[in-house]
């Protein structure tokens, strides 16, 4: 009985130190590197999210205009300049800044320091592009303005 039991704490050690993280330390350019197997880890399936980067650009509908042409730079350091230019109005541009974030379901969050409704939402899209949504996370687009509300890299 004594000889299992011995039998099977050797077992339970042998498991529990192939379980634990493997830290290999190298020597690289004179500086130390730690290369951990956590940090190579790449997030992908459900857990992948779409970030923003550089520049957009798409229209949004205007009550008293043709539309408005709005460009969107999304920074690395999660901030954002909004440009917007009246269209048929020459004097009638506004330009803003903000901090965007990704939530769930791919959804970028935008906020905005000058504004009193300050956060507008925009779903990214595999294919690079956003669709602007409503305040309520959601897409609802009238088929008539169905140009409207897209946002495509500008490059």
């Amino acid at each position: 009985m004594k000889k299992f039991l011995l039998f099977l704490l050797i077992i339970n050690a042998v498991l529990l130190a192939s379980c634990s993280s493997k830290n290999i330390l190298t020597e690289s350019n004179n500086s130390a590197v730690i290369n951990n197997e956590e940090a190579q880890w790449k997030p992908h399936g459900p857990l992948f999210f779409i970030a923003p980067s550089g520049k957009y650009k798409g229209a949004i509908p205007c009550k008293d205009c043709p539309g408005i042409e709005v460009s969107l730079d999304f920074k690395e350091d999660n901030s954002v300049i909004k440009t917007m230019r009246y269209i048929q109005s020459a004097n009638k541009n506004a330009k803003d800044v903000g901090t965007w974030v990704v939530t769930s379901n791919n959804i970028i969050q935008v906020s905005y320091s000058q504004k009193t409704s300050s956060q507008e939402y925009y779903k990214a899209q595999n294919g690079g592009h956003l669709i602007m949504l409503n305040d309520k996370k959601e897409l609802n687009i009238d088929p008539s303005q169905a140009q409207f509300f897209i946002f495509n890299p500008d490059k």
